[in-house]
């Protein structure tokens, strides 16, 4: 492509186009929006230096050699990045002047004497601006050479090239491929979006796994049940900023009903929600032509996992009035959202053990809502060190949370948790924490991860039997009465003609666990006084039945 004469455009056309142009080279970066000053940071990459440091660049609309004022302009903007207290937390490693002129020998001494200390100060200037306008063309055609109108008037079409085939119409392979093909060359100029193309017949795969996804459009054949799908993936962080996708419309829900609760939750709090099909009326603003009416649909809003703050994962501890540590856990933050009346948060336990949702208002005020959840499957220990944090959250302990990674000194009382759990709430951790703690002792004998099985399919019997084989792996002797009516059988590998008292037996030590088996080692069965009452060969030795007088064995480990 030829030259760009950058003077001959407006300045902040220059400075909207090479940001663009830096957004697609670097598509993780963002572009800082001013609140009261950008702060000395036109675009953000965070973690892109070498050494894992944040990368700043400074755009400017310079064309020309720079003048006394536009220096003393890029040295505000440096100090800005340095002083301003809303960046205080970033560690800058590279700083990038981005201007469309290649500085001379001097301008380059200037710009380097700005940093003294050793970290990466760089002028980007014409020539890599001119690279980057080479590798993304569809940038400058869109942007300044009348190309967003030639675009936009091909969205029409391109839904046309799209709709299903008439019924009369052979719906051979060449003719699908050449519309597509032809879709996809109207499309592909589109600086801000890449669109990517399915069909099918019979059930529309609705949506794909696929990185910077932002929207899925379908139109199906009712009749032959084909069905044609694009995808539209965003080609960089800032495309939903530069061209979003904008929903507009109305949501019907009767005065008092769940719905309705919902949405003003959702206007407070800025909270989920999901309305029922036929509850929405509105439309769609959508790149590449894709939006249009939305009638009898309905709407789904979720939270955005790119607004969790800073150091999501966190440390929840009980510590008694005279400071001793009780229990902790780790909590990840998985929701924030805002809205009219104030902050919403949620707070998970890292093994789903249980979630807290916490509301809090402009004016300081706030609410806690608690729920457990499925901890199926997860290890035993941690889950146990769950259930003792919220065992010992009352209000004659104290609960405190600290970042992660951060000392325990740092933790400060979290004084949401100064409440008492109602009677359902206590009666449910009573009835899961004998099984837990039981399957937490077995684990201290194995490095064979015992996890924790579906708790409403296990019985009282096999939380008996975890108990005594724990009790038995910390080398207590466990004694078991067999029921009345019933006789003691015992496989050995050879016959008995008498019985020694005591007798002892070695045998396996093991535990079920939902679908787990557990080995540890053997243990000792003791009988005494035992008498035989039949005995069978079998294939694996001869199965003797025992009377004993009192019904009772001993287990323990081997001495």
């Amino acid at each position: 492509m030829t030259r760009l004469a950058w003077e001959r455009y407006e300045g902040n056309d220059v400075e909207a186009v090479v940001a663009m142009l830096i957004n697609r080279e670097r598509p993780n970066s963002v572009r800082i929006t001013p609140s009261r000053g950008d702060g000395g940071i036109d675009i953000l990459e965070r973690g892109a230096s070498e050494n894992g440091g944040d990368v700043v660049y400074q755009v400017k609309r310079y064309t020309q050699p720079l003048s006394a004022s536009q220096r003393d302009n890029v040295e505000e903007s440096w100090t800005r990045l340095n002083t301003d207290p809303r960046w205080a937390e970033l560690d800058v490693q590279e700083w990038h002047l981005v201007t469309p002129w290649d500085p001379t020998p001097e301008a380059e001494a200037w710009l380097q004497s700005l940093d003294p200390s050793g970290r990466a100060v760089v002028w980007n200037g014409l020539s890599y601006i001119e690279g980057l306008a080479a590798k993304y063309p569809e940038v400058i055609d869109y942007y300044l050479e009348g190309g967003r109108g030639r675009i936009e008037a091909a969205y029409e079409s391109v839904v046309a090239l799209l709709a299903p085939a008439e019924a009369t119409a052979a719906p051979d392979a060449p003719s699908v491929s050449a519309r597509l093909s032809k879709a996809l060359n109207v499309l592909d100029s589109d600086p801000h979006y890449r669109y990517e193309f399915r069909f099918g017949q019979g059930e529309p795969v609705s949506t794909v796994d696929r990185p910077n996804l932002v929207m899925t459009w379908i139109q199906s054949d009712g009749t032959r049940k084909k069905w044609q799908a694009v995808d539209v993936i965003a080609r960089c962080a800032v495309s939903i900023s530069e061209r979003p996708i904008v929903v507009t419309g109305t949501v019907k829900a009767e005065s008092g009903s769940d719905l309705a609760a919902s949405l003003q939750d959702f206007v407070d709090y800025g909270a989920p929600f999901a309305s029922p099909t036929g509850s929405f009326t509105g439309s769609i603003d959508a790149p590449g032509g894709l939006g249009g009416p939305l009638v009898d649909a309905a709407v789904r809003v979720s939270v955005s996992d790119d607004d969790l703050g800073a150091d999501p994962n966190l440390i929840l501890s009980v510590r008694t009035a005279g400071g001793e540590a009780i229990a902790e856990t780790e909590l990840v933050r998985t929701e924030r959202s805002e809205g009219r009346k104030g902050l919403r948060v949620v707070l998970k336990q890292k093994n789903n053990v249980f979630t807290v949702e916490d509301r809090y208002t402009t004016t300081g005020g706030g609410k806690r809502q608690f729920r457990f959840g499925d901890y199926s499957n997860e290890p035993a220990t941690d889950v146990r060190h769950a259930l003792a944090v919220l065992a010992a959250a009352t209000s004659e302990n104290t609960v405190l949370v600290r970042r992660k990674g951060a000392p325990p000194s740092s933790a400060h009382p979290d004084p949401n948790w100064n409440f008492r759990f109602g009677d359902e709430v206590r009666s449910i951790l009573e009835g899961v924490t004998h099984p837990v703690d039981a399957l937490a002792r077995l684990q201290q004998h194995t490095g064979q991860i015992v996890r924790v099985p579906d708790l409403t399919q296990t019985t009282a019997a096999q939380v008996a039997e975890w108990q005594r084989v724990a009790s038995i792996l910390e080398g207590n002797e466990v004694t078991a009465t067999y029921p009345d009516g019933h006789a003691l059988g015992v496989e050995l590998s050879i016959r008995l003609e008498t019985v020694p008292s005591p007798l002892f037996i070695e045998m396996p030590l093991e535990v079920t666990v939902g679908g787990q088996k557990v080995s540890f080692g053997t243990a000792v069965l003791t009988i005494e006084d035992a008498t035989i009452i039949d005995e069978r060969e079998t294939d694996g030795g001869f199965l003797h039945h025992f009377k004993i007088p009192d019904q009772k064995v001993r287990f323990s480990l081997p001495k």
